[in-house]
């Protein structure tokens, strides 16, 4: 079993938000998981130091006045 993140980005910096970690038998795996948790902010899927994947998300509309 790896050890795997799964970090939440702001939609708008970039910056991590929030993460997940988690085992998994292979990236296939942990990838399904991470699909799971999609929804509107980007993430993307790390394994120690290499980047399996990243997700767009949807843009979020900016805050009107």
């Amino acid at each position: 079993m790896a050890y795997y993140r799964l970090y939440f980005l702001d939609g708008f910096t970039g910056h991590i938000d929030h993460f997940r970690e988690f085992h998994a038998e292979s990236d296939d795996a942990a990838i399904a998981y991470a699909e799971d948790a999609l929804g509107s902010r980007p993430m993307e899927l790390w394994c120690q130091h290499r980047k399996v994947m990243h997700w767009d998300g949807i843009r979020p509309e900016p805050p009107t006045k």
